[in-house]
């Protein structure tokens, strides 16, 4: 009977053991996700819809906080320090690998963050100057290249002081052409350089100047990306004219390495619940984010480890990387 007893009370404790690890992780109190970018940006616009919507399915109160400044580094080390616990999560860009690699971080940001998911992809365009490409006798990518090849340093194009990831994508879509770099301050500063036909070339999301598109001022002439935009039907795009190009902004989620996989597990569940929303749909389509398809989760180590291939090799060739990893070189 002793024996029976016992028998009966290890199998009930390995029935709630299997119950408990199978239970689904639930936040019990307020989540923060850290912006290290100012309110009212590209990034905060992205991360606060979908922080209502986490919000909503979560039960719990999911705050976004901004910490701001060093171009994203001082949101990487505030949330570096905050606890591994599962109740902070930050939003972070692939320009973030770049202040890694460029030893402004005060840890190693490829081994200590973790992506766990990425919200949108957007698709990076070179626009050009309507007036100039009228100029030349152009009207699409691949005869621009020809005039370009043909008048060597005549064409120019508009480049930031900080160039970024929208400088490493440029250096892979104009691989091998002759063009004439023209520094500028800022992206209105390019964009009215455009539109005046002082500058024929610029590169930028599409996000940011569909407004320019849209009235005229400027035309949109390669898409960095695999297939055709569906609201730019008639702009080549580097995937079919077989030019290795297809770098653009996203933003994603990042946590901190440590922190329990259960609450990361049901953070993505989250997101992923918050993509079939028709608020999320409504939001990523006005901003035409909707024109690429973000990596699923099992995509997501390899996706990552591409794009910080390939802005190591920018940095390398530019001359601005400071620090290297062995699984890079």
């Amino acid at each position: 009977m002793k024996k029976l007893v016992c028998l009966v009370l290890a199998i009930v404790m390995t029935l709630a053991l299997a119950a408990c690890a199978s239970a689904e992780f639930q936040f019990e109190r307020k989540i923060t996700i850290v912006c290290p970018w100012g309110v009212g940006g590209g990034a905060d616009s992205t991360i606060r819809p979908m922080a209502t919507l986490l919000q909503d399915i979560l039960g719990v109160p999911v705050e976004v906080q901004n910490v701001e400044g060093a171009s994203g580094v001082n949101g990487v080390e505030y949330t570096y320090k905050q606890p591994a616990d599962g109740y902070t999560f930050m939003l972070g860009t692939q320009s973030l690998f770049m202040q890694d690699m460029s030893s402004t971080t005060s840890m190693d940001f490829k081994t200590e963050f973790q992506c766990i998911d990425v919200l949108v992809h957007s698709i990076n365009i070179i626009a050009a100057s309507k007036v100039n490409m009228e100029k030349y006798g152009v009207t699409n990518w691949e005869e621009l290249s020809k005039y370009v090849e043909e008048h060597p340093y005549e064409v120019s194009v508009g480049m930031l002081t900080a160039t970024g990831v929208d400088g490493a994508s440029l250096a892979q879509a104009t691989a091998g052409l002759m063009l004439l770099e023209t520094p500028y301050s800022g992206g209105s500063e390019v964009n009215s350089a455009l539109m005046g036909g002082h500058c024929d070339l610029a590169i930028s999301g599409t996000d940011e100047i569909a407004g320019l598109i849209e009235s005229g001022d400027i035309i949109p002439i390669l898409a960095l990306c695999e297939n055709r935009m569906d609201i730019y039907p008639d702009m080549q795009c580097t995937g079919e004219l077989g030019i290795d190009s297809y770098m653009g902004p996203w933003r994603a989620l990042f946590a901190k390495t440590g922190t329990p996989q259960e609450a990361i597990d049901a953070m993505v569940a989250a997101v992923e619940e918050a993509r079939q929303s028709e608020t999320w749909q409504t939001f990523i389509k006005n901003a035409a984010y909707d024109q690429r398809e973000v990596p699923s989760v099992e995509e997501l180590p390899e996706f990552v480890q591409s794009e910080y291939k390939a802005l190591r090799d920018y940095m390398f060739e530019q001359g601005t990387l400071t620090k290297d990893y062995d699984d890079l070189k």
